[in-house]
């Protein structure tokens, strides 16, 4: 009866999830962002309690962690027939200062982790935890013993003057936390202070108190005698949580395969540097450092396919490989320190996705032999993809999906990719064997004038009686500018070619690229400086002459999800600058007979790839379909 009864509350999305305590008021909505800074998303592989992905979010300001319904692009919901009545959220106190999020899911269990640069621990929130274990934990206290709950939040006074009672306490699931509040009298009013949830407006005598973000509120009645400067009640609130020293601030976390070990990047007080550490979610302790050496700067964490730890170096030009829980680590030396780094096995090779600490581009290198990838043919030596806006953050892509790029025979392109975050709000994917970026229906190309499809140029030769220069058409496409087919080389942007009759040769300038190097001579083939475009000019009959211009437009034909979700030229979902992605999926198919797919009542048609992503200046959250891609669903 127990789980019929989870079922119901919790919808399609919920497997054993129990909200325990009194209803809950609807409050108006105001938005569950504040500066979202990370996220983490648990598969329904990980844990048996959801049958779906679940997204967590934290926001840096206001201590909330946020649970997202992913595959319903909506908040995570107590009853799907009522979708504006959204689940708690996790609260630990609007006093902190969230860094980053992790999730540990085993078997009944689920448990947020939380960095907190505040006051410098990692954060343990339960959030689903187990009553049927024989060591049930103090949050099940009540409840029903044979099914998970949801923590409770309780209350406890522990100080209280004679001067005056305190009344009509009320906590609130979701805003409430685990902290001690003290109530001091300063002879006009009562001075309100949270110890997770700092100073708070002053309460008066006899009218009713609510404390920031409602965590708490009470009335406080004068007794027989009048309250004098010094009167102090104490009043504990516990939602579960509880903090853990792990030498400081963990500036972010990332969860191992199998649930049992957290990979921090803590930046340690007392060498005052940031140290990879690990921490045992068991014991509720460090468990050993990643020694690393001097000028070492550990920044971001990735999971490569067979389970190893990656680190981005941003001191020095390295990649480190650790092995779960081990203290020492493999070197990928690079050409420069690294900000972040992404991992995919792929038929050609092992590959690291790296990003130099600049963020202005992206690099392939070979796992195996740290020799980095040439992504550009055109080119001598090697080259990676530059861009014109920072990248925020990369993510490893392990499903296969239908890409939006289209083969020669006009069929989706099936692969992996990895998932670039950008500044500007937008997402684009770079295939895992040539490192170049996922191309739209059309890839590169110069555009056409809409009466040709030929026409793709055009020259300024007002004097040019006998017969102006042209450019030659390329036999493959009829056009006359051969973009380079590797998606992110060629940029969306205006191309000029300008004679100089001094120098008897036409001078090249893009609007992204400026002036290139390189003159274009006629009858020669030329190519710009990074190998976006080439083109050939054929002299005419009349001589070139100065001011002589031609003039095309390259469109680089890459597949990029931005805040148009329709593309009417609105703007749907408005990311500002985007955070650090999170790569996730969830299967879409038709209910079965229990034993139809190895017990899990599923008959699998497909598995989809998204990507969360954060944006943390426009208090938005989006969900990037990567089949499509666009942004399509968004959170605010």
């Amino acid at each position: 009866m127990a789980r019929e009864l989870l079922r119901r509350a919790a919808g399609p999305t919920l497997g054993v999830v129990l909200s325990i305590g009194a209803c809950r008021d609807v409050q108006p909505y105001i938005g569950i962002f504040d500066v979202p800074i990370a996220a983490a998303v648990l598969q329904p592989e990980v844990s048996r309690v959801f049958e779906e992905p679940i997204g967590f979010v934290a926001n840096g300001h206001g201590g909330r962690i946020v649970q997202l319904a992913l595959k319903q692009g909506r908040v995570l919901t107590d009853d799907p027939t009522v979708s504006f009545l959204r689940t708690n959220t996790l609260a630990t106190g609007t006093g902190r200062l969230l860094s980053s999020v992790a999730i540990t899911g085993v078997g009944d269990e689920i448990t947020a982790w939380a960095g907190d640069q505040a006051w410098g621990t990692l954060l343990r929130v339960p959030y689903v935890v187990d009553c049927a274990a024989t060591d049930a934990p103090p949050e099940c206290a009540g409840a029903a013993a044979e099914a998970p709950v949801e923590t409770v939040a309780t209350w406890e006074l522990l100080e209280e003057p004679g001067t005056a009672e305190l009344t009509d306490v009320v906590i609130k699931q979701g805003y409430t936390t685990t902290e001690t509040w003290t109530i001091v009298f300063d002879g006009a009013a009562w001075q309100v202070e949270g110890s997770r949830s700092v100073r708070q407006e002053p309460a008066l005598t006899g009218v009713s108190f609510t404390a920031t973000d409602r965590a708490l509120g009470f009335t406080i009645v004068a007794g027989a005698k009048e309250p004098v400067a010094g009167d102090t009640f104490v009043l504990k609130t516990s939602s579960g949580l509880s903090e853990h020293d792990v030498g400081g601030a963990p500036l972010a976390l990332l969860t191992m395969p199998g649930q049992e070990l957290l990979a921090m990047v803590v930046h340690d007080t007392a060498t005052d540097r940031p140290v990879v550490r690990w921490f045992d979610t068991a014991a509720l302790a460090t468990a050993g450092d990643v020694a690393l050496p001097d000028g070492a700067n550990p920044h971001r964490l990735a999971l490569s396919e067979d389970g190893r730890l990656l680190v981005a170096d941003a001191g020095l030009p390295a990649v480190w490989e650790v092995e779960a829980g081990a203290t020492t680590a493999t070197e990928h030396t690079l050409p420069w320190p690294v900000m972040d780094v992404a991992s995919l096995d792929g038929e050609v090779r092992r590959a690291l996705f790296v990003v130099p600490v600049d963020g202005g581009s992206l690099w392939l290198v070979d796992r195996d032999t740290n020799e980095i990838v040439d992504v550009n043919a055109s080119l001598e030596g090697d080259q990676g993809i530059t861009f014109t806006t920072t990248i925020s953050g990369i993510e490893s892509m392990f499903q296969r999906y239908r890409m939006p790029e289209l083969s020669d025979e006009e069929v989706r392109v099936i692969g992996r990719s990895v998932a670039l975050s950008l500044a500007n709000g937008t997402l684009v994917f770079a295939h895992e064997d040539t490192g170049c970026l996922v191309q739209d229906a059309f890839g590169p190309r110069t555009l056409s004038d809409q009466a040709s499809a030929t026409i793709d140029y055009t020259l300024t030769a007002p004097d040019a009686t006998l017969g102006p220069p042209a450019l030659e058409p390329n036999g493959g496409s009829d056009r006359h500018v051969v973009v380079n087919p590797c998606g992110g080389v060629a940029r969306s942007e205006g191309w000029t070619a300008t004679f100089d009759q001094n120098a008897q040769a036409w001078r090249v300038k893009g609007t992204i690229a400026g002036d290139q190097d390189l003159l274009a001579y006629e009858e020669e083939r030329y190519l710009s400086d990074e190998g976006e475009v080439s083109f050939t000019i054929r002299a005419g009959a009349s001589p070139s002459k100065d001011g002589w211009a031609f003039q095309f437009v390259t469109d680089a034909g890459v597949a990029v999800a931005d805040s148009d979700v329709d593309n009417d030229g609105v703007i749907d979902v408005s990311l500002g600058t985007g955070g650090d992605p999170v790569a996730f999926f969830y299967r879409v198919g038709l209910p079965g007979p229990i034993d139809a797919h190895e017990g899990d009542g599923w008959l699998p048609v497909d598995v989809r790839p998204f990507v969360l992503v954060t944006g943390s200046t426009s208090d938005e959250v989006a969900r990037v379909d990567a089949e499509l891609g666009i942004l399509d669903a968004g959170w605010e």
